[in-house]
């Protein structure tokens, strides 16, 4: 199955957190004192349809490390990831944790053609040059696909068409409102005719009878640090790198 870049992104399930043990004294100056810790992303009472989906990660990641399921990724997906922060697929931190850690995703269509330069060269930046190459395709699918999906969405149609290309079971993403429009046009013409599916993490785990797992089971799997499994943060949702602070 090919793997969405939005579910690699929420399968990061703990963030390195400054866990803060108050203030001390150091000579006549006030010093803030704390660690660093594994800290879960959501609390045990979410009820999101992001949390939902999770739970059903740990079961897919297993599938995965033991050869019953091949996840893949694409050239046009590595070049979404490379004009991307690194840390919004692996984590920020040295503490952090992700579900789909140490699994290898195989490209079925090899790498990215993005062409990398010093700021002299001029060279278009790598959304300009993914735009331009799927501007320059002549695959019909890719095409019907954006009629109905719209210009907006025309990297995600060029995902499915890629999956159905290579013959793949299902396009693995949690872009819920693609899910709901590709769900609205199933009844016309390409969608209906699409061997590859259009799935989340639940509708798939569902399918292969998968038992929900919460990600707070993980907290000391790979763990080199204090962890706090009683904690988590107050969004239930990862942070942004603007307000990442490993100290």
């Amino acid at each position: 199955m090919l793997v969405d870049n939005s579910v690699l992104g929420h399968s990061i399930t703990h963030e390195t957190g400054w866990i803060s043990t108050g203030i001390t004294k150091w000579g006549e100056v006030d010093v803030p004192t704390g660690y660093r810790a594994r800290v879960c992303v959501h609390g045990p009472d979410c009820e999101t349809e992001i949390y939902k989906n999770v739970t059903f990660m740990p079961g897919i990641a297993h599938l995965a490390r033991t050869g019953q399921l091949e996840l893949c990724t694409s050239a046009e997906l590595r070049s979404e990831q490379f004009r991307q922060p690194t840390g919004r697929f692996r984590g920020y931190g040295s503490f952090d944790y992700g579900l789909f850690r140490n699994i290898q995703f195989r490209s079925v269509d090899g790498i990215p053609s993005d062409s990398f330069g010093p700021k002299w060269m001029g060279l278009p930046n790598i959304k300009t040059q993914q735009q331009d190459r799927l501007a320059r395709s002549d695959d019909p699918l890719f095409a019907e696909l954006v009629r109905h999906l719209g210009p907006k969405n025309n990297v995600d149609a060029w995902h499915l068409r890629t999956a159905e290309r290579h013959g793949l079971f299902c396009f693995l993403t949690m872009d819920f409102r693609l899910r709901r429009l590709v769900k609205s046009k199933a009844h016309l013409e390409p969608f209906r005719s699409l061997r590859t599916r259009v799935m989340t993490p639940a509708e798939l785990g569902r399918l292969l009878g998968l038992v929900p797992v919460a990600p707070s089971l993980f907290s000391y799997h790979d763990a080199r640090s204090v962890v706090r499994a009683d904690l988590h943060w107050p969004t239930n949702t990862r942070r942004p790198k603007s307000s990442y602070r490993v100290r």
